[in-house]
């Protein structure tokens, strides 16, 4: 069965309504992210959580963002206050569960992911990364079963395709997405949201940029302009990271960079063993 856990379909979003913080500063963190400038955008975002500090907004965007510095604990913290904020919310769970499963804690995502499908049952995506959990703790036969049901109940068929090829169950591999996954969101969603056209639990979402935008270009393209400032051991935990949201190309990217910095012999054989996983055939 196909171990790598290539899912183009794990951004979330949801409605925060009451919420919303300092727009200025969510705006500008937005702005930086998209432009690969993750350092920046978590001064916007902190500036945001200081103005705002009951706003799941800014948490959730800044959780995002030290995702993508490799800072997991730290993005684990702005998701663990968001839930506080939002207990009924399905979407932070399944950013909870993925920032987890980046930090390889796989099990624990496991129950964040069964969370959210508890409050949304027809969460296909929280289904599918579920499934990707419990595939990568070894449990091959229930993530096949929660990659099922994700496409069962996934209304989308672009989506629903893009599942059936991640879970081996079509022959042709998956193409890069037009707009991945896990962009930081405007004032009034607390979550990244899917590439255009696509629905979250059949509600129609506008188009934003994404985390590897595509406009203006793919990371595949080019390392991402923050990579400078971010360890090996940071770049190694933010590729799985990609790797969930989407963004293959740019989660070997990030792997081929790390190994290319780590002088640790046991790390450098962890990065090897990870670039061997996301690059295996189906």
């Amino acid at each position: 069965m196909r171990k790598r856990l290539t899912m183009l379909v794990v951004g979330c979003v949801a409605a925060a309504a009451g919420c919303a913080s300092n727009p200025g500063a969510l705006d500008r963190g937005i702005a930086h992210y998209r432009s690969g400038q993750y350092f920046f955008a978590v001064d916007d975002f902190n500036e945001a959580v200081r103005e705002s500090p009951k706003s799941v907004a800014a948490y959730v965007n800044r959780g995002i963002t030290r995702v993508r510095l490799g800072d997991l604990n730290g993005a684990i913290e702005d998701y663990n206050r968001a839930v506080q904020l939002a207990p009924g919310d399905p979407e932070v769970y399944f950013a909870r569960g993925n920032a987890l499963v980046a930090a390889g804690q796989y099990l624990t995502a496991v129950d964040e992911y069964t969370r959210a499908v508890e409050l949304s049952p027809r969460f296909a995506r929280a289904w599918f990364n579920r499934g990707t959990a419990r595939s990568m703790s070894g449990q091959a036969d229930a993530a096949m079963k929660d990659w099922l049901q994700a496409i069962e109940v996934e209304t989308d068929p672009w989506a629903r395709s893009a599942m059936r090829r991640s879970a081996g169950l079509e022959v042709q591999p998956v193409v890069a997405v037009a707009a991945p996954i896990g962009q930081p969101t405007t004032a009034g969603t607390v979550a990244p949201a899917p590439p255009p056209g696509m629905k979250t639990d059949g509600v129609p979402l506008q188009p934003p940029a994404t985390i590897a935008a595509m406009p203006p270009a793919s990371p595949a393209a080019s390392p991402p302009p923050s990579a400078r400032g971010v360890d090996a051991r940071a770049l190694a935990t933010r590729a799985i990271a990609r790797e969930l949201d989407g963004d293959h190309d740019g989660a070997l990217a990030d792997l081929r960079a790390a190994l290319t910095m780590e002088s640790d012999t046991a790390r450098r054989e962890h990065i090897q063993g990870l670039l061997r996983l996301l690059e295996s055939p189906r």
